[in-house]
Parts: C-alpha cells; structure tokens; sequence
C-alpha cells in the first residue's frame, strides 16, 4: 500500500513537471530497469506497442530517456533523474516569458473588462515608443474617417513617428479632416506640406472657441488625446460611445463655418 502511494505521488510530481500520465509512468517504470527492449517494456508498462513507441519518442524530446544498440536490439535507457532539474529550469524560463507576455497584455484586458460595463476604457501611452502603440490603433481600427484639432507647425518631441504614421494613413487611404488655429506657425506649415487627396484643413475663427496646445483625434467611437512637454508626447486613449458622440459634436458645428485652407499647400 505504501509502495503504491509513493508511485502515485512520483507521477503526480512528474506529471507537474510537464509530463504526461502515460510519460510518467512509463519513466517511473524505466529508472527500475536501466536497460530494456521495447518487448520488455510493453510487459513492464502494460501500455500498447504503439502506444509505447510514442510515449518514448516523447520521453526522449525532454532528455529522459535514450537509446543504444545491443548487436540488434535496440535498448532503451533511462536517464538520470537529475535532468528533472534541467526540465524545470526549462519550464521556469517558459513560465518567465508566459509572464511577461501576460503583464504585457493586462491593460488591454483590463480596458476591455471595463468597456464590458458602463465605464470608459482608459489607455495612457508615456514616451515615443508608446506613442507609437497610440498611433497604430488608428490603423488597425481602419476609420473610413479621423476627425482632429492639431496644433500645427510647432516643433515637439515625436514628430518624425507622427510623419511616418501620416505617411501609412494616406496609404490606407484613411481620411482626416483637421480644424486647427491660424498662425505664423500653421501657415509655414501649409505652405511646406505636399497635398493628398486624404487630408483637409479647415481654420477655425470661432470666437468661443479659444486656442488649446493639446491635439485631438476622432475615431471609431475613441478619442487620442496628446499632449507634449520638450522631450517626449503622451497619449490618452479613450474608448466610450457617449464621449465620443459629445466630442464630435461641437468639431461638426464648427467644421461648416472654418475656412478651408486645403489648397495653402505650394505642392499640388
């Protein structure tokens, strides 16, 4: 009785180290007979020959077990169980990367968790890099159009990831519609930039409105927000019907009335 419990709770071992049942059992049985035929084994492990080729191929995969040839027989050997360690330190790595991958993924399952009720999904994206994560979400969401208010021509961190990210829009053939505020910086930046089919420009001269340095994209029911100190932007990315429809709704009434500087552009 002792005997038996003692096997079990070896498999049970082996079988948390990654082993399967059938592996297990089979290894358990094996460190008993250093040496044994595949005839022997299929007696000793009471599992089908079939089965058995298998079970040893995969015993073999993890280091377990090895083969020699006896004139023609080929013997089949157990492995010392100190590579047992080396299997965990195998499966501490893989734990190591499924760790990573997971602490990786949190925030986007923790937005989702809160769209799944009533409250906004809230993403923030410090430095270039994660500014770059932001931007790609408009592509992958592949809006038929973008909705902003930018800040044009001033100098700031990230603008060559901005650039670049402009450049695949219009490949997509992704419209954006920008209403942005008149000055010297905006005009130098109109009269430089080639013209695409895929942007407009539109100034604002509404009074009520007053001149913000934070910019703003509309799409598919989210909002990236951006604002910039001198090294680096960051990004707020929120998800939320009910904020989206009350954001793009003064950007429609004011998009009749702002002038349509399109055609600023010296490259046409």
């Amino acid at each position: 009785m002792k005997n038996a419990r003692q096997k079990n709770t070896i498999v049970g071992v082996l079988e948390k180290l990654g082993l399967s049942e059938n592996e297990a059992r089979l290894y358990s049985v094996m460190l008993r007979y250093p040496k044994s035929t595949v005839q022997e084994l299929t007696t000793r492990s009471s599992l089908p020959r079939t089965m058995l080729y298998y079970v040893l191929n995969q015993l073999s995969e993890k280091g377990l077990v090895s083969t020699s040839k006896d004139k023609w027989r080929t013997l089949y050997i157990a492995e010392n169980p100190e590579r047992l360690y080396e299997l965990l330190a195998h499966r501490e790595k893989e734990f190591e990367k499924q760790f990573r991958a997971v602490r990786e993924i949190i925030p986007e399952l923790t937005n989702k968790y809160r769209l799944g009720g009533v409250r906004p999904g809230v993403r923030i994206f410090e430095g270039i890099e994660a500014y770059k994560k932001a931007l790609e979400d408009i592509l992958i969401s592949q809006p038929k159009i973008i909705l902003a208010y930018e800040t044009l021509g001033k100098k700031r961190p990230g603008l060559e990831v901005r650039g670049l990210h402009e450049h695949r829009r219009i490949v997509k053939k992704i419209q954006k519609n920008v209403l942005f505020f008149e000055n010297k910086d905006s005009a130098r930046y109109l009269s430089k930039r080639k013209y695409d089919d895929f942007t407009k420009f539109r100034n604002t001269e509404e009074k009520t409105v007053k001149h913000f340095d934070v910019d703003l994209m509309l799409y598919e029911g989210k909002m990236l927000y951006t604002s910039y100190d001198e090294r680096e932007p960051t990004a707020i990315l929120i998800e939320d019907k009910a904020l989206y429809n009350m954001q793009q709704n003064p950007f429609l009434s004011l998009l009749p009335k702002a002038k349509d500087k399109t055609l600023l552009f010296t490259d046409k």
